[in-house]
C-alpha cells in the first residue's frame, strides 16, 4: 500500500483548492484525528465521521481529503446548498475509550462555528452522531441511518446504466462487494425487482445473513470484482477498482456506494476505453447526502422522489459521455465544477453558523 506524505499533503492542499485542514489531537483521551473542509461556496461542508486505523496519520489526512472532495462535487450535482467536508479519527473503531475519543473530536468540530456539518460514516453510528450532538450546534444522521436512501440512489443508477445497454434490472446479474447497511440495503430491492444478487463481504456472517435472508449466493470476496456478472457494486472501501481489476472485469457496468472506488481518476479512461458503462461513486451514491441534508432542513418530504431523481442526473452523464466519446467521471466533474464555480465569488470562507 502506497503512503502519503507531508509534501503530498501541502501540495493537494493548494492544488486542489482545499479552504482548511484542521489536525486534531487530544493525548489525554487518546484522540488523533482531521478535519477537511474542502470548499463552501454553496454552503457549509457537510460530511461523515469516519473511524478507522490508518498506518500512518498522513495516510488518515489524504483519505478526508479525498472523501471531502468527492463530497463538494456529489453536493453540487445533487443541487444542494452543501459544500464538502470530512473528518477521520485514526484509530480502530473498537477502541475502549471510544466515547471518550468521539467527544474530544466533537469539540474540535464545535471550534469549527458551523463550516463543517458532521454525520454518519464508516465506522461511526447514529448513536454516535447523537452524542457528538450534545457537543456540536448542527449534526445530521440523528434521527436515522441514511443508508437505505444511499442504496435507492445506487440502484436507480444501476437501472439506469442497464438501461444504457438495452437491458432490464429483472434477470440481471449484479455482484455486490460490502453486504453492511448500504449493501444489504441494495441487494434486498435488487432481488425485490427480480435480478440475480451475488455477494461477498469481510464478514462471514453478514453473507450468511443475506443468503437467508435475500437468497443472494456467496462469492469469495477476493473473486467478487471479477464475477461473471452484468453489473459489478462496490459497496464497501474505496480505491478497490484499479488496473488489475478493470483488465479482468468480465461485467459490462460498474456501479457502487463505495466512495473513490477508483484506485485513482485516470481509470475512467480505462473503464470507457473497455467499453465498461459506468456511473461515478459521487453521482449513484448521493442519495445519502440528500437524506442527511432533509433531516437537517427538516425536509423529508418527498425525499424519495428527489433520490430517485438521481437517475435522471446519470442518465444526463452518461448521454453526454457517449456523445463525446469521453469517460463519465470527467464529464461528471466537468458538470459539478461548472456549477461551484458560477457561485465563487460568493465563497462563505467565514461564514457564522447556520
Amino acid at each position: 500500500m502506497t503512503t502519503a506524505s507531508s509534501a503530498d499533503i501541502l501540495d493537494d492542499f493548494s492544488n486542489r483548492d482545499f479552504e482548511q485542514i484542521v489536525l486534531c489531537r487530544d493525548p489525554e483521551a487518546g484522540l488523533e484525528s482531521v478535519i477537511a473542509v474542502h470548499d463552501t461556496t454553496l454552503g457549509p461542508s457537510l460530511g461523515g465521521v469516519r473511524m478507522r486505523a490508518y498506518p500512518t496519520q498522513a495516510d488518515a489526512i489524504a483519505d478526508a481529503m479525498n472523501l471531502a472532495q468527492a463530497m463538494t462535487y456529489k453536493a453540487a450535482l445533487a443541487g444542494l446548498p452543501l459544500g464538502g467536508g470530512k473528518s477521520v479519527i485514526n484509530v480502530d473503531p473498537r477502541v475502549a475509550n471510544r466515547d471518550e475519543i468521539l467527544v474530544a473530536h466533537a469539540k474540535y468540530i464545535a471550534a469549527l462555528g458551523g463550516r463543517y456539518i458532521p454525520g454518519v460514516d464508516m465506522g461511526t453510528s447514529v448513536r454516535d452522531l447523537e452524542l457528538i450532538g450534545r457537543h456540536v450546534e448542527v449534526v445530521s444522521s440523528q434521527r436515522g441511518d441514511p443508508s437505505y436512501f444511499t442504496a435507492r440512489g445506487v440502484v436507480r443508477s444501476i437501472e439506469v446504466a442497464l438501461e444504457a445497454s438495452g437491458r432490464s434490472v429483472d434477470g440481471a446479474r449484479v455482484a455486490i462487494q460490502g453486504l453492511g447497511n448500504v449493501g444489504l440495503h441494495a441487494a434486498r430491492m435488487l432481488a425485490g425487482a427480480g435480478a440475480q444478487v451475488f455477494g461477498a463481504d469481510i464478514d462471514p456472517q453478514r453473507v450468511r445473513g443475506a443468503m437467508d435472508e435475500i437468497g443472494i449466493t456467496a462469492v469469495d470476496l477476493d473473486e467478487i470484482l471479477l464475477s461473471d456478472v452484468d453489473v459489478v457494486a462496490p459497496c464497501a472501501g474505496g480505491g478497490v477498482i484499479d488496473e488489475r481489476v478493470i483488465a479482468g472485469m468480465r461485467a459490462s457496468i460498474l456501479v457502487g456506494a463505495a466512495n473513490n472506488m477508483l484506485a485513482h481518476s485516470a481509470l475512467a479512461r480505462d473503464l470507457r476505453d473497455r467499453g465498461i458503462v459506468h456511473v461515478p461513486d459521487f453521482v449513484a451514491n448521493a442519495g445519502g447526502l440528500l437524506a442527511v441534508e432533509a433531516e437537517i432542513h427538516d425536509g423529508e418530504q418527498g425525499l424519495e422522489g428527489r433520490v430517485d431523481a438521481i437517475a435522471d442526473t446519470a442518465r444526463d452523464i452518461l448521454s453526454r459521455a457517449a456523445s463525446t466519446d469521453t469517460d463519465s467521471v470527467s464529464v461528471a466533474l466537468a458538470m459539478a465544477i461548472e456549477i461551484v464555480e458560477g457561485k465563487r465569488k460568493y465563497r462563505p470562507y467565514f461564514a457564522a453558523a447556520r
